[in-house]
C-alpha cells in the first residue's frame, strides 16, 4: 500500500511537471523558427523581438489571471484552462500570416505560459506530502529544461526543410497530454477545504498520506492556515516578511538580467552572426545548448539538498559571469577572426552550464522558500510577475541593444547584472538547506529585531 500511495504521489506530480514541457518548448522553438519565418512574414529586427517577447508579455497577464481563476474554480480548472489556452494559441500560429496575426497568437500563447508557470508548482505544492515537495516541484523545472532540448531537436529535423509551421505544431502533443491527464486527477486538498468540501479533501489525504496520523495532521495544519490567511496581505507588508520579500524579487528580476531567455531564444541567430556558416550548424549548436541545459539541471538536482542553495548559486552566477565577460572579449578583439562562431559556441555552454547548476534551479527554490507561510503563494506570484516582465524587456530589446551598443557590450552588461546577483547572494541570502520554514522565518524575524 505505501509503495501504491508513492507511485500515485509520482504520477500525479510528473503528469501536470507536463506543463513545464510546454513552457520550456514555446519559449526554444522561437529560436529555430526565427530562421525560416521571415521567409514567409517579412518582418523587421524590431518586429522579431516583438514576436520573442509577446509569449513573455502574454505570460504577465496570464500570472496576473491565474490567482483569481485558480481560487474560485480550483487548481485543475487551471491547469486545464493553461492547457486549452495553449491549444487554441497553436492552432494560430498555424495559420498566421502576417506580422499582426503571429504576434497577436503568440501573445495567446503567453497567457498560457503565464498560467501554467503558477498553476503547476501550486498544484503540486499544494498536493504531495511536505517531505517530497522540493523534489517533485523541481520536476518542473527539469521538464522545463526538456522541452527546450525538445524543441531546439524538432526544430532541427525541420531545418533541412525550414517548416517552422510544423515545429510550433509539435507543441499539440504535450498540450493534449496535460488537458486530458489533468481531468483525471484530483483537486488540491487545500482547495477543497477552501470550498467547505471538507470529507473530498480527507478522501484525497487518504489516497496520498500511508498513515492515519498523517492524514489528521495535514487535515489540521490546512484548517489553521485557511483561518490565518485573512491576515495575509498585512503580514506581507510588514517588517517581518520586507527583507525577505525584496531578496525574493531581486533574485527573481537577476535571473532574468544574466541574459539566459534571450541567449535561449536567440541561440541560432547569435550564432550565426558569430560566423557560423549554415542554418543546420546553428541549430546543432543550439541542440548541444539545450542539451547542457537538461543534464546539468539533474546534477543540480542531485546536489541541491547536500551541497546546499547558497555554494550552488555563488559557484553558478560567478561562472555565469566569467562567461559572459569572455564572449564579450572574443567579440569585441576577434570581431573578424573565422574561430569566431566556436569561440562564441564554447562560451554559451560555459553559459549554460553555470546558469543550470546555479540559478537555474535555486531560483525556484529561492523565491518560495523566503516567504513567510501564508504570504508564500502571492509572494511567488510577485516575483514571478517582475521575472517576466524583465524577461519581456530583454526579448523585445535585445537586438535593438546588440544593433546599437554591439554584441561584446551586451555581454558585458549582462556579466555586470550577473556580479551583482553573486554580491546579493554572497551578503544577503541566507541558506536554508536542511532548515524548515518555520526556522527561515525566524532567521529573518530575529535580524529585524532592534
Amino acid at each position: 500500500m505505501p509503495r501504491q500511495k508513492n507511485k500515485f504521489v509520482f504520477w500525479i506530480a510528473a503528469l501536470v511537471s507536463v506543463g513545464g514541457i510546454l513552457y520550456g518548448y514555446d519559449m526554444g522553438v522561437i529560436s529555430g523558427a526565427l530562421l525560416f519565418i521571415r521567409n514567409t512574414i517579412p518582418m523587421t529586427d524590431a518586429q522579431i523581438g516583438w514576436i520573442v517577447g509577446a509569449v513573455l508579455g502574454g505570460g504577465l497577464v496570464g500570472t496576473l489571471l491565474a490567482g483569481p481563476i485558480g481560487d474560485y474554480y480550483g487548481r485543475r480548472f487551471l491547469i486545464a484552462a493553461s492547457a486549452f489556452i495553449f491549444i487554441i494559441g497553436i492552432s494560430l500560429v498555424l495559420i498566421a500570416n502576417s506580422f499582426v496575426w503571429i504576434f497577436s497568437a503568440r501573445l495567446f500563447l503567453g497567457v498560457g505560459v503565464g498560467m501554467v508557470v503558477v498553476a503547476v508548482p501550486l498544484y503540486v505544492t499544494e498536493i504531495v506530502p511536505s517531505k517530497d515537495r522540493g523534489k517533485y516541484i523541481t520536476f518542473f523545472q527539469l521538464l522545463l529544461t526538456f522541452g527546450i532540448v525538445l524543441a531546439y531537436f524538432v526544430d532541427l529535423i525541420f531545418t533541412p526543410s525550414g517548416n517552422w509551421r510544423a515545429m510550433f505544431g509539435v507543441l499539440f502533443i504535450p498540450a493534449f497530454i496535460l488537458f486530458f491527464g489533468i481531468l483525471m486527477l484530483p483537486e488540491t486538498p487545500r482547495w477543497l477545504m477552501e470550498n467547505n468540501q471538507k470529507e473530498k479533501a480527507k478522501k484525497i489525504l487518504r489516497q496520498i498520506y500511508h498513515l492515519d496520523s498523517d492524514v489528521e495532521k495535514d487535515f489540521d495544519l490546512i484548517e489553521k492556515s485557511i483561518h490565518q490567511e485573512h491576515e495575509s496581505w498585512k503580514t506581507f507588508f510588514s517588517t517581518q516578511a520586507w527583507t525577505p520579500s525584496i531578496i525574493a524579487i531581486l533574485i527573481a528580476v537577476f535571473n532574468q538580467l544574466t541574459g539566459i531567455n534571450s541567449f535561449l531564444q536567440y541561440a541560432p541567430l547569435i550564432l550565426k552572426n558569430a560566423g557560423v556558416d549554415s542554418n543546420l550548424l546553428a541549430m546543432l549548436g543550439s541542440v548541444g545548448i539545450g542539451a547542457l541545459n537538461f543534464i546539468f539541471t539533474l546534477v543540480a538536482i542531485l546536489f541541491i539538498d547536500t551541497l546546499g542553495r547558497r555554494p550552488l548559486l555563488l559557484i553558478g552566477v560567478l561562472g555565469v559571469a566569467a562567461s559572459e565577460i569572455y564572449l564579450g572579449v572574443v567579440s569585441y578583439f576577434l570581431a573578424s577572426s573565422h574561430y569566431l562562431g566556436l569561440l562564441s559556441l564554447i562560451g554559451l555552454l560555459l553559459f549554460i552550464v553555470f546558469f543550470a547548476i546555479g540559478p537555474g534551479v535555486v531560483v525556484w527554490l529561492a523565491i518560495s522558500e523566503l516567504f513567510p507561510t501564508r504570504v508564500r503563494g502571492k509572494g511567488i506570484a510577485i516575483c514571478l510577475f517582475f521575472n517576466s516582465l524583465a524577461a519581456t524587456a530583454l526579448s523585445v530589446y535585445f537586438l535593438p541593444l546588440v544593433k546599437h551598443v554591439g554584441i561584446a557590450q551586451t555581454y558585458w552588461l549582462f556579466a555586470f547584472f550577473s556580479a551583482c546577483y553573486f554580491v546579493l547572494t554572497l551578503f544577503f541570502l541566507p541558506e536554508t538547506k536542511a532548515k524548515s520554514l518555520e526556522e527561515i522565518q525566524y532567521g529573518f524575524e530575529k535580524k529585524n529585531r532592534p
